[in-house]
């Protein structure tokens, strides 16, 4: 991702960055377009989740599968496992 100067539309760096909490930054960054210069303080912060980390999505897969009766349990698993049903 490139971060562009809002005055001139130039590259910019990072020089540094300051962490406000697990979804929140703050990135200071350096235009460098040596005519701007211009110095900026950018917020990076999570919007949502597109995909949760693979042990969430485990953990509801088993809560969900788990609170299903019986027969829909075994009707999803033939589907998986059609060698042991």
């Amino acid at each position: 991702m490139r971060l562009r100067c809002p005055y001139c539309n130039g590259k910019t760096v990072i020089t540094h960055h300051q962490v406000v909490d697990k979804r929140v930054s703050f990135a200071y960054v350096t235009c460098t377009n040596h005519e701007c210069g211009a110095r900026s303080k950018i917020r990076i912060s999570y919007a949502g989740t597109i995909t949760p980390p693979a042990s969430d999505l485990y953990t509801a897969m088993h809560e969900w599968f788990a609170n299903l009766p019986e027969d829909e349990q075994k009707k999803i698993a033939r589907q998986y496992q059609p060698a042991l049903f």
